[in-house]
């Protein structure tokens, strides 16, 4: 670290706003703990503060004792083109050049699986960044970012959550907030400050694949639930040194894909318009700090260039309808696509997967005020968010922060609160019983989240179902059954646990967005236990609604587990059926009878399928299974 520098006083008042000087005792400020492995630190009036610019003066935007809006125009004042466009930049970070930080000064990095290997190990990586980044000729640090639909889930320790599609089923407020916060607590643990979540999206379609991802088939549960997570992100209405950023998604609301196939143009209407853009309004009202547009699907029903382009592409989305209509004022981040000079000629601000390289096209092909007023919310938000004055993490306190006692608590209570029962007879105490747990996915630890986590072959820490059930019931307790060929004659008072559903998925089903019907070694299996004379308890992985009647009507008892979470889900599913946690949860979305329901209903419309199998918001409440 550079010597110590002292500037008086003096020399000091001329160059600050007036409003910044302390006019008498009562006013002092609270010096922030200032962060500076590169830069000088200097004094003034008995405060610290760091020389980001090198120059061995207080410059308006090292001033932590002016508003973030005074900072960002002292800063913008002293950027040119180049710099303002390398703010935009959201690169993907799979591997590090350290270019990229010190000449470039890229504005923000996703994660992914760089920070995979640990929490103390992530630490370091984003300390390491951020160093490089002080090291500019700026010293803007860079906003690290993740996919957060499960949790921190690029950490191999962090605490896998529970998917909206359980806290839709949950529908508690309180627990959102809960899950948030030991997200929040997470993320900021090793640095990141931004989460690219929570979806606001409204199940409209049964077919689509990220329902998954949704809160739920109606629209006043998706805004509450908003709320509560973006506050919980945030902290509050507005970013502090204690946010973390949230990126309410994807606006204008992706549920409504054309036959349920992902990346297809919105069927939204003028009649439902208003329900899918509920929870956006419910988080704009919030505070949310980011909007992120849908990046692979166009929006006909708003005209103009949404038509022909993606939402995170179109003027009429971004500008007329987020801007002008609903009046949001803070960041824009795209989806990650490859048009950057569309995209922020549209209105974005943040441009998800652009590059280095994409400054050079943005300079050329944006008028330069729009790269400033893009700039300038995001110069806003990281003085807004303190990481100015110390954007570095405690290595060691993040490994007792990451995937702690009291998070995994909060995750498990927040799966067992979400199972729903859709039918319950013939149910037996399963402790001190022999049983059978059946079916591939009962194996399947990945299953028990979406696809938002760490990608094979990265291997991922975690309990499965069968290992839950088999630590539950005892050594010797339990006979696992992989396929139908396996399933003995008789199995006359015998439970048999059959894990059925989907496996883990992102944008594409793993049965394709045309089914929802069970595959056929599914259905011979649950055929087989029940010809056997077992009594047959349904445990369902479910990532959005399947045509499910035989599968129902050849269980005893039917559980819907939903993505309960890598971390605790599987002990959570145990834990319901051996009667130690009641079951309350209401399924978020209708259930069909038939695809032929299916087609019949509006892929834009929520709650449209007439006589469903499972009608929206059913559940049986069991308090303790067996009993």
């Amino acid at each position: 670290m550079k010597a110590t520098k002292r500037l008086l006083a003096l020399a000091l008042t001329g160059l600050l706003a007036l409003g910044a000087m302390p006019v008498c005792a009562e006013d002092a400020y609270v010096q922030p703990e200032l962060g500076a492995r590169v830069k000088s630190i200097i004094e003034a009036d008995g405060y610290q503060f760091k020389d980001l610019n090198d120059n061995g003066q207080l410059d308006p935007y090292e001033d932590w004792r002016l508003s973030a809006e005074e900072r960002a125009e002292d800063l913008l004042s002293q950027m040119d083109a180049t710099q303002k466009a390398a703010q935009m930049v959201h690169l993907t970070l799979v591997s590090k050049k350290d270019a990229w930080f010190t000449d470039n000064n890229v504005g923000f990095a996703l994660v992914y699986e760089y920070i995979f290997d640990g929490a103390r190990e992530a630490a370091q990586r984003t300390n390491e960044i951020q160093e490089l980044s002080e090291s500019s000729a700026l010293g803007i640090p860079v906003i690290f970012s993740m996919d957060t639909e499960a949790g921190a889930a690029f950490m191999s320790d962090a605490t896998f959550l529970p998917d909206e599609i359980n806290q839709g089923a949950a529908n508690d407020a309180e627990l959102v907030a809960r899950l948030n916060e030991v997200l929040k607590e997470e993320l900021m643990a090793v640095g990141v400050r931004m989460a690219l979540s929570p979806d606001a999206d409204l199940i409209t379609d049964p077919r689509w694949g990220r329902n998954q991802e949704c809160y739920s088939e109606d629209s006043e549960v998706v805004q509450k639930l908003i709320v509560a997570a973006v506050q919980a992100l945030q902290g509050g209405s507005a970013l502090t040194e204690d946010s973390v950023i949230a990126t309410v998604k994807h606006f204008p609301g992706a549920g409504a894909q054309t036959g349920g196939v992902d990346g297809t143009p919105l069927t939204i209407q003028e009649d439902t318009l208003a329900l899918h853009l509920a929870g956006f309004k419910a988080a704009i009202d919030a505070g949310v700090a980011a909007v992120m547009p849908y990046g692979y699907s166009t929006v006909p029903v708003l005209g103009g260039d949404a038509v022909e382009n993606s939402a995170d592409q179109s003027a009429a989305v971004m500008t007329d309808l987020l801007r002008g209509e609903l009046g949001y004022t803070g960041i824009i981040q795209t989806d990650w696509g490859l048009n950057f000079v569309g995209a922020a000629n549209a209105g974005a601000d943040i441009l998800g997967g652009a590059g280095v390289r994409s400054t050079r096209q943005l300079i050329e092909g944006v008028d330069e005020a729009r790269l400033t007023d893009a700039c300038r919310r995001i110069l806003i938000a990281k003085f807004q968010l303190g990481i100015f004055e110390n954007p570095y993490v405690d290595e060691d306190a993040a490994e007792t922060v990451v995937g702690s006692e009291a998070h995994r608590a909060v995750a498990q209570e927040a799966a067992a609160k979400s199972f729903t029962m859709i039918k319950y007879e013939n149910a037996q105490p399963l402790a001190g019983q022999k049983l059978v747990v059946a079916g591939a996915l009962a194996q399947d630890l990945r299953a028990l989240n979406s696809g938002w986590t760490a990608k094979d072959p990265v291997e991922l820490t975690g309990t499965t179902l069968l290992e839950a059930l088999t630590e539950k019931a005892g050594e010797g307790s339990v006979t696992y059954i992989a396929e139908a060929a396996d399933v003995p004659a008789d199995l006359t008072g015998v439970t048999a646990i059959a894990v059925i559903g989907e496996a883990s998925g992102t944008h594409e089903p793993a049965w394709g967005s045309a089914n929802l019907e069970f595959p056929q070694e599914q259905t011979e299996l649950v055929r087989a236990l029940r010809r056997a004379g077992a009594n047959v308890v349904e445990v369902v992985l479910m990532n959005r609604p399947y045509v499910m009647n035989e599968m129902v009507e050849l269980a005893d008892s039917v559980l819907l587990a939903y993505r309960p979470g890598v971390t605790c889900g599987a002990q959570a599913v145990a834990d319901a059926l051996f009667g130690e946690t009641p079951i309350t949860g209401r399924t978020p979305f209708q259930i069909p009878r038939s695809m032929e329901q299916v087609l019949a209903q509006r892929e834009d419309m929520p709650k449209d399928i007439e006589d469903p199998l499972v009608d929206y918001g059913f559940g049986i409440d069991v308090a303790r299974f067996g009993e």
